[in-house]
């Protein structure tokens, strides 16, 4: 709820969510779950607190959880929340005369959940209201209500219903390479023959997420094209159209070792 930025920009990105759900393209946004049950009208929960704010969410629990009667005693809490703004720290009430009043046994649950909306509704809200405008300029209308939030979460950041075979029998050839080309055989081979985390950053160096439309694997369309110079060469990726530049390799163990070694410094500037 703290931030320099115009609430332009939330409705900016609000209408780049909707876009990535719009045109099935997948955006490594990390949003908690509670951002989509806000979306659908749903109400966040200590859960989707437990998931922002770990330490306080366990807290909370513990105050719900605690056995004896004692819990003004034990806890010394009243209906209010300490918030850091900008270097100086203030209190604010969650309710009315929030700071005259002790959270006990009795009210213990309408402190956590004052505290829950105090954090996902009424300290974002004109922040949440721009990104909700902006979300459904583009993904507005009824058929929203069909998702439930970790449906709509998925059409975002895509899944990781992993299936490696499929991605094979859908990727596409392109130049000298078709299916049973030695090169694209034992390409395959090398592929399958990687652990899951080196498979994951394969698609990341492709396609910019290693995780894939909620579609599944049958979506991901991936091309394979050959190109000219020898061994020497790393494979090259453009993301933009999933499309591999594969130097036509003629052992197992040069073209793993080039791979891994592509897919290894996907980021940055460190070969040269």
């Amino acid at each position: 709820d703290k931030t320099f930025e115009d609430s332009d920009l939330f409705h900016l990105i609000g209408v780049i969510c909707g876009l990535a759900i719009y045109n099935f393209t997948i955006v490594d946004l990390h949003f908690p779950l509670a951002l989509y049950k806000k979306l659908l009208k749903k109400k966040p929960s200590l859960d989707d607190l437990k998931e922002l704010v770990p330490d306080v969410g366990r807290s909370m629990q513990q105050l719900l959880d605690y056995p004896e009667d004692d819990v003004e005693e034990t806890f010394c809490l009243n209906f209010t929340i300490t918030v850091e703004n900008f270097g100086a720290t203030e209190v604010k009430e969650l309710v009315l005369n929030g700071a005259d009043t002790a959270v006990n046994k009795q009210n213990r649950q309408e402190f956590v959940d004052a505290y829950v909306d105090y954090i996902f509704n009424k300290s974002v809200a004109s922040l949440f209201d721009a990104f909700h405008a902006g979300f459904h300029k583009v993904c507005g209308g009824k058929v929203l209500q069909l998702f439930q939030p970790n449906e709509l979460q998925a059409m975002v950041i895509g899944n990781t219903n992993y299936d490696w075979k499929e991605l094979e029998k859908n990727t596409e050839y392109k130049g000298e390479y078709w299916a049973e080309h030695p090169t694209i055989k034992i390409f395959w081979e090398v592929f399958h023959e990687l652990p899951l985390e080196k498979k994951k950053q394969f698609l990341l160096f492709l396609t910019g997420s290693d995780r894939i439309p909620i579609l599944g694997m049958k979506s991901l369309k991936l091309v394979i094209q050959s190109t000219g110079g020898g061994e020497e060469y790393l494979p090259v990726s453009h993301t933009c159209f999933n499309l591999l530049d594969l130097p036509k390799y003629k052992d197992k163990e040069t073209l793993r070792s080039k791979l891994i070694q592509a897919i290894d410094h996907n980021e940055g500037f460190s070969l040269i």
